[in-house]
């Protein structure tokens, strides 16, 4: 005789100890589960530890849960921005308490670590969230249009570009001085 519909709150921290998103086995988004986080192994002297903020997902990331991905991907989540708690002997670039983000291992956790030349400190007018969107997205968009080598006064066809490395591919081509020719799936998206 009643009406329940699912509502989303915000829920209290359970725990005072680190936690991990983490599965045991791949096939199903709900075999995610919150756990508590190992300890971590001693920082190389080129590692840096990161108190994580936000973590930025990708279909790689979906793929990889869902056991789609060749191979063994490791843990989900690359994609970070968080606050620098220790670094290694040989990094100079970031130091403790610097907001940061880049490429790391397991960002779905507490702490995430990384190889240091693959963390850049974060700008002032990003916030972690922002800046955990964009390292795999821009890494792609780059590589593909160096590879391509794509200069000023050329023109670059780039297809799928109303998603994330599509956009960002747009962007790359124009700030190196190419003109961009975009294919998008949807009418709705040919305005992006």
């Amino acid at each position: 005789g009643s009406r329940v519909v699912p509502r989303l709150a915000a829920a209290r921290l359970a725990s005072a100890v680190p936690m991990r998103l983490h599965f045991h086995s791949r096939g199903a988004l709900s075999n995610l589960f919150v756990e508590p986080q190992p300890a971590l192994p001693s920082l190389g002297k080129a590692e840096v530890l990161l108190r994580v903020r936000a973590v930025g997902l990708n279909f790689r990331d979906v793929l990889n849960v869902l056991g789609e991905y060749p191979g063994d991907p490791g843990p989900p989540g690359a994609d970070c921005a968080g606050v620098v708690t220790a670094v290694g002997a040989a990094v100079a670039h970031v130091r403790p308490g610097d907001a940061a983000f880049g490429l790391t291992h397991a960002a779905l956790a507490h702490t995430a670590r990384a190889a240091a030349p693959l963390l850049a400190r974060m700008p002032p007018s990003l916030s972690f969230e922002e800046a955990s969107t964009l390292p795999i997205v821009w890494s792609t968009a780059h590589v593909s249009l160096e590879i391509a080598a794509v200069r000023a006064g050329q023109w670059a066809l780039l297809h799928a570009a109303a998603g994330g490395v599509g956009l960002a591919a747009v962007e790359y081509a124009r700030w190196v001085g190419a003109a961009a020719a975009a294919s998008v799936k949807r009418p709705a998206e040919h305005a992006a």
